[in-house]
């Protein structure tokens, strides 16, 4: 969240003192409960730390004040100058007539771990900060900002294991018999590859009964589901036996499940910088987990040949190409987008690319299209 401190009536700039730092004989200051913080899992419905604040000093007639409280790891500024995706200032406007803010161990420990990404039983220094915008002032006025900071450490709550139930990963509908979805992070990320079979499935908290559990909604949303038995719609569908991505985050509400026939994607040849035809050093293309079906690769390319293996210093391998030899990318719609496998790499086709520069190359195996993208 970033907060704009513009008033509301901006009649100009005639007095620029109202520009500085405000400075006041009794200033807006910030007191914390405790400034080493121990968590642990015993007491976690238990108060953690409480920050109190005076009341901010009057900005002049017809003028009010909102109050904000932030909070963020040491040395992070409160989120200025991060790059977008990586700010993990948490931000609350504090209701009128409220001077104190809390947290339960459960609360604060839930935040080290999911918003700040800090693993259990680390000490983080955490900085807090109180803001008093000035409302309705007739000209704009900087707020009085009140700072302070504290260490706390963490404490793992444990695993929660899930599991999958279905005729399309466990053999049949049997809670009893699923089959462990691996935690990748404690108690938010799940993520799991391997084999399915055309049919559907469910994610369950515990074997042998089946809610609670986790099930999807329109737009790759997840629920949790305490009340709701089975039905055709609210299970996870597998259309295409084989070699799948199942990704599940829980934090954010949201899965990825996608046809990923092959572990990895390699690129070989004179048009691949830095590598030529050697295929013990051929460069590997990125796969995400949050885009299953994809490899990708972003970066320079020769003008030159190239070929996708899918097996690293195998020229007898496996290998993506194209349906005949000499098939030219330019980076446009006219390009063909037609990829086959070739079991063992015969016959030898290869793709062509015309001119050096820098290019973005999309792979779906899935669908088995090739993509080139001038950047």
């Amino acid at each position: 969240m970033s907060l704009v401190f513009v008033s509301c009536e901006d009649h100009g700039l005639e007095n620029v003192d109202w520009l500085q730092e405000p400075t006041f004989t009794n200033p807006l200051k910030i007191t914390l409960s405790g400034e080493e913080i121990v968590l642990s899992k015993d007491n976690e419905e238990a108060n953690a730390i409480t920050f109190t604040w005076t009341p901010a000093n009057d900005r002049g007639a017809g003028t009010s004040l909102t109050y904000f409280f932030r909070m963020d790891i040491a040395g992070n500024n409160f989120g200025e100058d991060a790059a977008p995706g990586t700010i993990t200032t948490i931000t609350e406007e504090i209701p009128a007539g409220v001077f104190t803010k809390s947290y339960t161990v459960e609360e604060l420990n839930s935040l080290l771990l999911k918003n700040f990404k800090r693993l259990g039983g680390t000490v983080t220094k955490l900085e807090v900060q109180i803001i008093a915008r000035v409302e309705n002032a007739t000209q704009f006025q900087l707020p009085e900002v009140a700072v302070s900071s504290f260490s706390v450490t963490s404490f793992s709550p444990g695993p929660l294991p899930l599991f999958m139930v279905g005729d399309a990963i466990s053999g049949g509908w049997d809670y009893n018999a699923g089959k462990s979805l691996p935690e990748k992070t404690e108690r938010t990320i799940y993520h799991f590859i391997g084999d399915f079979s055309v049919g559907s499935f469910k994610v369950i908290e515990k074997p042998g009964n089946e809610l609670p559990s986790y099930d999807p909604v329109e737009d790759n949303k997840i629920i949790y589901n305490e009340t709701n038995p089975k039905t055709a719609e609210n299970v996870f569908k597998v259309e295409q036996a084989g070699r799948h991505s199942f990704y599940l985050d829980i934090d954010q509400g949201t899965y990825v499940l996608g046809y990923a026939p092959y572990e990895n994607v390699y690129m070989v040849g004179n048009a691949i910088t830095g590598i030529g035809w050697d295929i013990g050093k051929a460069k590997p293309m990125t796969w995400d987990s949050k885009n299953p079906e994809v490899f990708v690769y972003t970066g320079q390319f020769d003008a030159g040949e190239f070929k996708l293996p899918l097996e690293l210093g195998n020229w007898g391998g496996k290998n993506l190409m194209p349906s005949t030899n000499g098939v030219i990318l330019k980076g446009e719609a006219t390009d063909d987008p037609v990829m086959l496998l070739m079991p063992n790499g015969q016959p030898d086709n290869k793709w062509v690319i015309e001119t050096s520069g820098e290019y973005e190359l999309t792979v779906n195996p899935a669908k088995m299209t090739i993509a080139l993208k001038k950047l």
